[in-house]
């Protein structure tokens, strides 16, 4: 059986013009390997942002292979940015979807494990997170 893989999908939200606060946000969607989705985000992930990223993760989970989310260029996660990311590995294990997450920046490091959640299966790197999944 053959998987028809659709075209790759960008989502981004907003420019910040040069000395702005806040990164620009983008989530983009793409399809590494036979079965795998991986879904790389860029930003800053707080109440303006999270619910791009929510419905990508979401819609990338209908594809019922396994999931990888890039976290690596996130410079900043807020408490909303956490449930959000709790969310979305709650709906992966409700569908029997294995989920990992590529995490490099001390700070969304420290919020995903500093603060006692449990359930994510973390990797510092984009290519062992891939090669865990298959």
């Amino acid at each position: 059986m053959r998987i028809q893989k659709p075209p790759r999908l960008s989502r981004a939200f907003g420019r910040s013009p040069s000395g702005a606060l806040c990164e620009p946000f983008s989530v983009t969607t793409s399809f590494p390997g036979a079965r795998t989705t991986l879904v790389a985000v860029v930003g800053d992930i707080d109440l303006a942002t999270v619910t791009i990223l929510v419905e990508c993760a979401e819609t990338a989970l209908q594809t019922g292979g396994p999931l990888v989310v890039d976290l690596g260029a996130v410079t900043f996660c807020s408490g909303v940015g956490l449930r959000a990311l709790r969310r979305v590995q709650q709906r992966a294990d409700d569908a029997a979807v294995p989920v990992v997450w590529v995490v490099r920046t001390p700070a969304v490091w420290r919020v995903l494990r500093g603060t006692g959640v449990t359930g994510f299966s973390c990797y510092r790197d984009r290519a062992d997170a891939l090669a865990a999944v298959g």
